[in-house]
């Protein structure tokens, strides 16, 4: 006889046959409903490390930097400050903290280890940026990279902010270097709160070459404040100009490398108003200067008052002295002292020594009947001996 018709579901399909026995051999599977392909599954989410406490990516230089990881577990990290120097801290499987607080205005390196969801294994970096201190103290450097100076000029650090107490400015000091070819053992002044000057026991010799580094990187005074970055300076010393005012001879000797140049004749300061002594430096020098007594007390329409456009003049003190051309003075130059303190030359050798000097060259004034006012620039750095200069 014919068997009967059988219907067998087989993988979710509907199968007719015939047979005696039915579906011989045939093996039947069965799939859960409720399982998904694994191309159908949710993606596995990609750690991130996250800084604590950051706002807009900054985060605060006088707390502990903290980070945490998102979708996984930490397993390694390292940090490194803005000099590549290992930053301590303590790891956990979620998150990782420093042992101390950051450096004002500086950007970390973090590099993590991190196992996400699945397993897999993701190498991570984080270069968080601190915020800025409330005050930061800031170097400009004198003179500038790549210039030819006087054998007089000494290296110049002007602060953004005073500097006060032993310890904090010894500290400034510590942050500054100075490398001379050939080498000269110096030292620094502090001129003001925000000045300090870098000399040897003498004069530049000329050719030497003068390299400065101001470091205020890891800078911290008391009262809060933090040096900010690096800064350098490279520079040379040129031919030796040495220019000597005799006041009481009225005549300027002119050297050059110890070889002399030109005597010229001089009229100094009268009685009123005598030319002070002792060595200057050249500060700036103006083609055409317009000199107000009223700048220097004197008012313009007093008896010794003037207001001249005076060309060819070389500043050598705040105080207003300057050697300059004066064709007014030239009967009494060689003769007699008769200038407001100033150093008077004929204007052909006003022009020429205009041409001939260059910042920090020395003007020394000698037989003066005032010495030199050592609060003035163009007289505060070789009028004090060496030995009482250096780090005072």
């Amino acid at each position: 006889m014919l068997s009967a018709k059988r219907t067998t579901v087989v993988a979710g399909l509907l199968v007719a046959g015939l047979g005696l026995g039915g579906l011989v051999g045939y093996t039947v599977s069965h799939k859960s409903p409720s399982a998904v392909p694994a191309s159908d599954a949710a993606p596995v989410p990609t750690p991130t490390l996250v800084p604590q406490g950051a706002t807009s990516g900054v985060v605060p230089w006088n707390k502990p930097l903290a980070v945490a990881v998102s979708d996984g577990t930490l397993r390694a990290v390292t940090a490194t400050d803005p000099d590549g120097q290992a930053v301590p801290g303590t790891l956990s499987s979620r998150g990782w903290t420093s042992a101390s607080t950051l450096l004002p205005s500086s950007t970390y390196l973090l590099r993590a280890t991190v196992v996400d969801n699945a397993g897999k294994t993701h190498q991570l970096q984080l270069r968080p940026r601190t915020t800025a201190p409330a005050h930061l103290l800031k170097a400009v450097l004198s003179p500038g990279d790549g210039n030819v100076v006087g054998v007089g000029m000494p290296v110049i650090i002007t602060l953004n902010r005073a500097v006060n107490g032993h310890a904090d400015r010894q500290a400034v000091v510590d942050s500054l270097s100075v490398t001379t070819t050939p080498a000269v053992t110096g030292g620094w002044r502090w001129m003001s709160p925000t000045e300090l000057h870098y000399r040897g026991p003498s004069y530049w010799a000329a050719g030497t070459k003068i390299s400065v580094h101001a470091d205020f990187s890891r800078l911290h005074l008391s009262d809060g404040t933090w040096g900010s970055g690096v800064r350098n300076t490279s520079y040379s010393i040129g031919s030796a100009i040495i220019s000597t005012v005799d006041v009481t001879k009225h005549v300027m000797t002119v050297t050059k490398d110890g070889k002399v140049l030109r005597v010229v004749k001089v009229s100094t300061g009268r009685d009123k108003y005598p030319t002070k002594g002792g060595v200057h430096l050249v500060l700036e020098k103006t083609k055409l200067k317009i000199m107000d007594s009223a700048t220097v007390g004197i008012p313009r329409n007093s008896p010794d008052g003037y207001y001249e456009k005076v060309p060819d003049s070389v500043r050598i003190s705040y105080g207003g002295a300057f050697v300059h051309s004066a064709g007014w003075s030239v009967r009494d130059q060689g003769v007699r002292n008769v200038s407001h303190g100033c150093v008077n030359i004929s204007p052909t050798d006003a022009a020429w020594f205009f041409n001939l000097v260059k910042r920090g060259d020395v003007v020394n004034i000698v037989h003066a009947a005032v010495g030199p006012k050592l609060s003035d620039p163009g007289m505060s750095d070789w009028n004090v001996p060496f030995t009482s200069w250096a780090n005072s």
